[in-house]
């Protein structure tokens, strides 16, 4: 994610339109057209691949503030390789790929921040690989939940992170790859032992100091 100025988002919604997804709704879709960029307003954006037999493969998690589809717009890829889907309500400006690259041209620093964005992002998956290899599920899992409470929750002056998670246990374990019965064990190990707290069926509270005893790091 970059910090976009005022100025740069006022410029963004000139040239976008503004479109509303509920929970569930297909975003874009693998061997789509490359045509758009998509920056997140409001709501949290699951990016994943489908497999030959059906199955979806989540790779990544995007939140308020990130770009979505910039790898196949910059690198003049013709079609999708990657689909993307609203997991909770999302708010999300598209922007057509020549106003995009106009932009970039028109306002040096933003094209600067977009190249770190980029930068960023194949430092996470290189990272990504290697806490795959190192953790269990339970690790991953609860470095899952920790990285979707910094992005989106506020820490309170009792260190707990307060939040809402409206996620499934099917898509957690579709992120990490695992069974939804792993998962809902997990889940239940992780609310015992104090890392996470519970509203309903929602994660309402995260403890970074006892999720981080769980990662191998």
């Amino acid at each position: 994610m970059i910090q976009v100025t005022d100025e740069e988002l006022t410029h963004l919604t000139k040239i976008a339109s503004e479109i509303k997804y509920p929970k569930g709704q297909i975003i874009f879709s693998t061997g789509q057209r490359t045509n758009e960029i998509y920056f997140i307003k409001s709501g949290l954006v699951k990016i994943y691949r489908t497999t030959s037999d059906g199955r979806q493969v989540s790779v990544a998690l995007r939140y308020p503030g990130d770009f979505i589809g910039l790898a196949e717009v910059l690198s003049n890829v013709n079609e999708r390789e990657y689909g993307a889907q609203a997991m909770d309500r999302v708010s999300i400006l598209i922007i057509w790929k020549d106003s995009f690259k106009e932009m970039l041209a028109e306002m040096p620093e933003f094209s600067e921040k977009i190249i770190r964005l980029m930068s960023d992002r194949l430092r996470e998956a290189q990272n990504t690989i290697y806490d795959f290899i190192m953790n269990p599920i339970q690790g991953r899992l609860a470095m899952l939940l920790l990285n979707m409470a910094e992005r989106v929750g506020n820490k309170g002056a009792d260190g707990i992170i307060h939040v809402r998670l409206q996620v499934t246990q099917e898509e957690l374990a579709c992120v990490i790859g695992s069974a939804r019965q792993t998962i809902s064990s997990l889940l239940n190990l992780l609310r015992e032992d104090g890392s996470i707290q519970y509203e309903g069926r929602e994660i309402v509270g995260v403890n970074p100091n006892k999720l981080e005893a769980w990662i191998q790091k």
